[in-house]
């Protein structure tokens, strides 16, 4: 497999991640995937449950047809004031009054306080794995809130750009997990870092 073909000059997974990735899939009995930030990942996903014949589904969300996968689930960015943003961690759950449409940011790569509008049917249950690439900003983490009640034990979770912004932190506000690669690598791309946790 040509790892190196799903990475984009910076954007989307790259090979180091996917083969993190690969022997999670291969060794963890992963049946549900979700994944947050659509593309080449969604497209790797595919191939690897096709080349080893994996039971897996996988939910992607994406904001901008322009980058999603085919089979990716498309919903408009939504954003909030900070206090709404403090909140919203304190709480550990996502109230939808405190948001409104940020659509208008969908190419704003340093867009604030911005997640996916999803509704609580949009996540399923029982996810095993979830790739957190999406949307861009340090709304991001607006991802653990929306996670609360759906993992199962133990989850793993893959943050890509996690040194970007205080992504580790705000999922420790909502979960308990231990940080099983951290890595940051200026080599690869001036802003390279990413990390796995495993949710218990």
């Amino acid at each position: 497999m040509n790892y190196d073909s799903y990475w984009i000059n910076g954007m989307g997974l790259h090979g180091s991640q996917l083969r993190e990735l690969e022997t999670i899939l291969l060794n963890e009995n992963i049946k549900t995937i979700v994944e947050f930030g659509s593309g080449q990942s969604t497209r790797f996903l595919n191939e690897i449950r096709n080349t080893h014949n994996l039971d897996y589904t996988v939910t992607s969300f994406d904001h901008n047809d322009v980058y999603a996968f085919d089979s990716s689930i498309i919903r408009d960015l939504v954003s909030c004031d900070d206090e709404a943003f403090d909140k919203t961690f304190k709480d550990k759950k996502i109230s939808r009054d405190l948001f409104s449409n940020a659509q208008h940011e969908k190419n704003n790569f340093r867009v604030k306080n911005c997640f996916y509008d999803l509704d609580e049917e949009d996540l399923p249950n029982d996810i095993d794995l979830v790739i957190l690439d999406g949307p861009s900003g340090n709304g991001r983490s607006l991802a653990f809130p929306h996670l609360v009640g759906k993992l199962k034990s133990p989850c793993y979770v893959m943050i890509d750009d996690v040194n970007h912004y205080d992504f580790l932190d705000r999922a420790k506000e909502i979960f308990d997990y231990d940080v099983m690669t951290h890595v940051e690598d200026k080599k690869i791309h001036p802003n390279f870092s990413y990390a796995l946790i495993r949710i218990n």
